[in-house]
């Protein structure tokens, strides 16, 4: 057999004109793995498998020398780390349990028995799966499921602490339940900042957008936009179609010469790219904080090109061609994941003491924003100290009403604690803590609107209470000096879609209050005041229009040929609503008065 006939050789052999989507398809796919040019160059392969597996280096060369390959002693899995947090979270748990065996077994609960032990398989489910993802929180969507699980487990909270108010003598014990619901759903925000502590990050507050998984899809959606793009994968044009996809890319050649950023053409080839994106994505792989990090000093020089390409581009090819535009948007939701997520580094700063700030997490310690988030969790924990001995005689139907109130409050806080959480603007302006201010605002409005509260004669410490909620208020709306009637009407905006948020919540759970609560004090009530309170607080708001009505959320459909022609003719929107007013319709018709 001669040499030019072998199957493998140091020399790339020819590629065949008539290869499958399939072969090409493994081809990249060894590109990829093993970070080589040419998947037929037996010695690129053979240097590229040493790379990946470089404590298999003598068994490969066995194999190639024709020796039996050695055996790997079997590697036994890595047990959980224990942090600091381990035995408190046990003990949580625990109470947890005993609260619901307390609750389920209570002879003046027995008929609500049924619901109390769907309580306990859903809670028992929240925790369970947000201690575990907590650990894990390095991978945003595990990030994302540990703080979906600490809301909920925040929501069973509050709606134990609201039966609890409105039902007689057992009061006691819905709050003891909330209260070790509290502590799990505290400690899961400490198991995710442990995660990102005991690893090292070192102060750093780079974390990937999207978890490797996703990344892939966003490569591969770059490639085929490319292939569009290029002709290669485009349908035979028709005698009436006109070559968006290569007029577009003859038009970003000719831009891209003319701009002076030639370089840039050679991302225009489906290898280049390629090769440029499996990089990142091997480093993206290492999930753990050392691989992060490597990952946050070389991502932004990597993508600085994709993002050149797009910044160049865009809007300069006349007309727009939609194979063009699905190429930028595609490359554009590719670099958004490697822009680096700074919205949990906050969380550092509550899984370690303050004594430890200095040096191992950034040797100028928290700043304005997440010093006033310690300060609002440090106040937040003296509020539930005080309203679990708010209700000291349940005898006073008004006294019911306030407990309500301020437990309300109380879950408020938790929630403004998650939104400052997730917050990366050093001084606190960033949309997250805006939204936070909503619950600011609210305590303001209750501070303002119920004294009669702040005077149970049956509590000794209205003083501390007062001011533990001033403590609240000052933290969450320290974000801007201006009131809030005086702040903007974008942030405005933002506090009445919060407040709406809520609204909306507690008046979905008035069917579940009236199951869970007897009839002494009627849950319509205690809902009423709350209520009440939003319709206050919205109110206040005087920068905007109409800010007491929350606007439904409405799916519509985008408008097409059928419905625009249909508009036009009945005097119908898109989504087949007629106008009330004299309103401009699509197409510049206008809808006459009486018709």
């Amino acid at each position: 057999m001669s040499q030019s006939s072998m199957p493998f050789n140091d020399a790339a052999s020819p590629l065949p004109r008539d290869r499958s989507p399939t072969a090409i398809a493994v081809d990249n796919l060894i590109r990829r793995r093993l970070r080589i040019s040419d998947p037929r160059n037996a010695r690129e392969v053979a240097d590229g498998l040493q790379r990946l597996f470089p404590t298999d280096r003598l068994a490969l060369e066995r194999e190639a020398s024709g020796l039996p390959l050695l055996k790997m002693p079997a590697i036994a899995a890595p047990s959980a780390a224990s942090g600091p947090s381990s035995a408190e979270l046990e003990q949580a748990t625990d109470d947890v349990e005993r609260d619901l065996k307390a609750l389920v077994t209570n002879s003046q609960l027995k008929d609500v028995d049924a619901e109390l032990e769907g309580w306990g398989q859903a809670i028992r489910g929240l925790i369970a799966d947000g201690t575990a993802v907590a650990r894990f929180a390095l991978d945003p969507r595990s990030r994302d499921r540990a703080f979906a699980a600490r809301r909920q487990l925040g929501d069973y909270a509050r709606m134990a602490r609201l039966v609890g108010a409105l039902t007689p003598n057992v009061g006691s014990l819905y709050r003891r339940l909330a209260q070790s619901l509290d502590e799990v759903a505290a400690l899961i925000l400490v198991l995710i900042g442990e995660s990102l502590a005991s690893v090292g990050m070192n102060g750093g507050r780079f974390l990937l957008s999207a978890p490797a998984s996703e990344l892939q899809a966003r490569r591969d959606a770059a490639l085929a936009a490319l292939r569009n793009l290029n002709g290669s994968t485009q349908d035979a044009y028709g005698p009436a179609d006109w070559p968006y996809g290569l007029h577009g890319l003859r038009e970003t050649l000719t831009r891209l010469e003319a701009s002076g950023h030639a370089d840039l053409r050679a991302l225009l080839d489906e290898n280049t790219l390629a090769r440029l994106m499996d990089e990142l994505l091997d480093r993206a792989s290492v999930t753990n904080a050392r691989g992060l990090r490597a990952l946050g000093a070389t991502a932004q020089v990597a993508v600085q090109r994709l993002q050149r390409l797009v910044h160049v581009i865009n809007l300069e090819v006349d007309p727009e061609t939609p194979p063009l535009a699905s190429f930028l948007k595609a490359l554009q939701l590719f670099i958004d994941a490697f822009q680096g997520s700074t919205s949990g580094y906050r969380l550092l700063f509550i899984a370690r003491p303050p004594v430890v700030f200095y040096g191992l997490y950034g040797i100028g310690g928290p700043d304005v924003a997440t010093q006033r988030l310690i300060n609002v969790i440090v106040e937040r924990g003296r509020l539930a100290e005080l309203l679990d001995c708010y209700l000291g005689c349940e005898c006073c139907e008004d006294e019911v009403i306030c407990q309500v109130l301020l437990d309300k409050l109380l879950y408020d806080t938790d929630r403004a604690i998650d939104l400052i959480t997730l917050g990366s603007d050093p001084a606190g302006n960033g949309e997250p803590e805006r939204r936070a201010a909503a619950y600011g605002w609210l305590v303001q409005t209750f501070l303002a609107n119920n004294q009669g509260c702040l005077q149970n004669a049956c509590f000794s410490r209205i003083g501390e209470l007062q001011g533990s909620l001033a403590g609240i208020q000052t933290g969450l709306l320290a974000n801007s000096a201006l009131a809030v009637p005086s702040r903007p009407a974008a942030e405005q905006e933002l506090i009445r879609d919060e407040l709406c948020l809520q609204r909306q919540t507690d008046q979905q759970w008035a069917g579940l209050v009236a199951t869970m609560a007897p009839s002494c004090i009627r849950g319509s009530q205690a809902l009423g005041a709350i209520d009440t309170l939003l319709a206050q607080a919205l109110g206040g708001l005087t920068g905007i229009t109409d800010p007491t009505t929350c606007p439904a959320a409405s799916v519509t459909i985008p408008p097409t040929l059928e419905t625009s022609m249909a508009g036009l003719t009945y005097f119908r929107f898109s989504d087949g609503t007629q106008p009330t007013v004299n309103v401009p319709l699509r197409g510049g018709l206008f809808r006459p008065p009486g018709t």
